[in-house]
């Protein structure tokens, strides 16, 4: 196994590792490591024969959990969704939204226990466009100023399945999915329980409402701290290649897709969600 970075803000490239393989315990806990430390781990030239070797594979870095939406699982699959630049896939089944992640987020922030990751896997590259874009949420916190920081740590968000705010809209959900997640309240600083560190617990399309502030000062607050973070200081951008499973920190990264891929050419990949827990208050 060989781990060279990325960029010098996160990322990390794992090449020598065949995720279609048993691993034994030193292996995984080297994976798991890379994956913690850097924040997002690329493990090169993967080749699964199957959505099922894909979910053993995501299994070495924790536990698969169904997505809140149905709508993009793969046929006879609980836990593994196709994302496709097709509008119509039809080994999907159905139709599928273009725009789907093009702006900053993280995954299923507005549930009580998010997920921790997030594992895709390029089945299909574009020969451009179609990147995976990423921000440390560590670093953007680490460089607020001090009164910002003693501002926003002990306050929490309402995230809800789309914020009023939100840039543009989510999937329609049914009247069970809508009662299943009405909201829930979290921090606006979270502390990562592997690492202890704080980082900025941000989703454009979920947050409602901050403790205590009004509506007006709500909206100028999570508009100075998201415009504070995507500089491009904080960010890394994934160029895909065939054959990458790309997995990243939920708790701790906002991520992104990207336009421009030639209507002629397809982006399909497979996703995966790993089982987090509920994000701990940073004071």
């Amino acid at each position: 196994m060989e781990v060279n970075q990325l960029n010098e803000t996160m990322g990390a490239e794992v090449t020598g590792i065949d995720l279609t393989q048993t691993l034994d315990d030193e292996t995984k806990s080297a994976i798991n490591k890379t994956f913690v430390d850097n924040l997002v781990a690329c493990f090169r030239g993967q080749n699964f024969d199957s959505p099922d070797a894909f979910l053993k594979g995501a299994g070495y870095l924790g536990t698969p959990v169904a997505p809140i939406l149905t709508n993009y699982l793969l046929p006879g699959q609980k836990e593994v969704e196709a994302l496709t630049s097709d509008a119509h896939d039809k080994r999907v089944g159905g139709i599928v939204p273009q725009r789907r992640g093009l702006t900053w987020h993280t995954d299923h922030s507005n549930i009580a226990e998010p997920p921790k990751a997030t594992m895709l896997y390029g089945i299909d590259i574009p020969s451009k466009g179609g990147d995976t874009q990423f921000i440390n949420m560590y670093a953007a916190y680490d460089a607020l100023s001090e009164d910002m920081k003693d501002f926003i740590n002990g306050r929490r968000v309402l995230h809800v399945y789309q914020a009023s705010r939100a840039p543009r809209k989510m999937g329609v959900r049914t009247k069970e999915q809508e009662d299943s997640s009405p909201g829930v309240w979290q921090p606006l600083v979270r502390l990562n329980p592997d690492t202890g560190r704080k980082a900025l617990y941000l989703n454009d399309m979920r947050m409602e409402e901050v403790e205590g502030l009004s509506e007006k000062e709500t909206t100028d607050l999570l508009k100075e701290l998201l415009d504070h973070c995507i500089q491009p200081r904080f960010q890394y951008s994934h160029k895909w290649q065939k054959g990458d499973v790309l997995v990243w920190d939920n708790r701790s990264t906002l991520h992104q897709g990207s336009a421009g891929i030639d209507p002629s050419e397809r982006r399909y990949l497979h996703r995966v969600m790993l089982q987090g827990e509920a994000p701990v208050l940073a004071n």
